[in-house]
Order: C-alpha cells, then structure tokens, then sequence
C-alpha cells in the first residue's frame, strides 16, 4: 500500500521496531512484507502471523526467516487483486495464529493488499505493521476506527470478472 494508514515511524529498526515493541509487547502481531518481518523477528520476536513473497529492493535474507514458523501457507495473489479465496485463507491464518500458532503466509505475487483484510478480520488490539519504501514503518492498531477506514477502502476497490 502506497499510503501510510495508522502511525508512521520515521525511525530505521531497530529504533522503530523497539519503539512499537514497548507499546504492544502482548498484542497479536501481523506483519506485511519482507523487510518488516525479517526487522520484527531481528529486534522482538516472531510475528504471530507474516505476509512476505521472498523479495524486496533491500537485499536481505528473507529465506532465514521460514524456520521460526510452526507453519507456511503459500497463495498465489496477483498485482492489485483480493480474491475470495485468498480472503479465506487470511481468515484461517488469522485463526490459527489467535490459536497460538506462529503462522507465514508466503505469497506468489503480492502480498501489499492482503493487508486490507487482515485488518478487518483481526482481533481487536492486534496490530499490523507494513513499511513503505520510503523508509517509514506503519503501525495499524487494529480498532474499530481502523477497521471502519478499510472496510471504506475495501469497498471503493473495482471488482474483478
């Protein structure tokens, strides 16, 4: 996602990780994309719950990641596309991870959009980080005003045929 929804971090990690970590150290934990989940597993600990697709303009070892995970879900997810089944198998991620299982989603594709139903279908006082090219970490603490802004996104998005 190209614009920050929630709280941006200017700060690099570890700064901007040990930051959100003194704020929601017990909440359900999502992260979207490579370089903030390789930087939460570096700095705090492992997601409950991580969307990467294996790349990103940095060059880090995302691969190393895969071991800290009780399981892997792999979708395939194309540009700029949500589907009702991808949709579904966040529900279960997100199910398995409230269950206490730490779970990685790795995604054929991109994983940027699949944060808009991660957001709508997570527990309250989950949180969901995403960084943005630019630098800045986004912290999405999943509320009722957050979740109302998704559902609005969601539903200006064009449906595919």
């Amino acid at each position: 996602m190209a614009w920050p929804f929630g709280v941006a971090i200017a700060k690099e990690a570890p700064e901007s990780i040990i930051r959100v970590r003194n704020e929601y150290e017990d909440n359900l934990l999502i992260t979207i994309g490579d370089v903030v989940t390789v930087n939460v597993t570096r700095y705090w600990r492992i997601p409950d719950l991580a969307f990467m697709d294996m790349k990103t303009r940095r060059v880090i070892g995302t691969e190393a990641v895969r071991g800290g995970f009780d399981e892997t879900i792999n979708i395939k997810n194309e540009p700029s596309t949500l589907t009702l089944n991808n949709l579904m198998i966040v529900s279960e991620a997100i199910n398995r991870a409230r269950d206490g299982r730490r779970v990685l989603v790795v995604v054929d594709g991109e994983e940027d959009l699949l944060a808009i139903p991660t957001i709508l279908m997570a527990p309250p006082k989950s949180i969901v980080m995403y960084g943005l090219y630019t630098g800045y970490l986004i912290v999405i603490p999943v509320i009722d005003d957050y979740k109302m802004a998704f559902l609005k996104l969601l539903t200006m998005m064009k449906p595919s045929r």
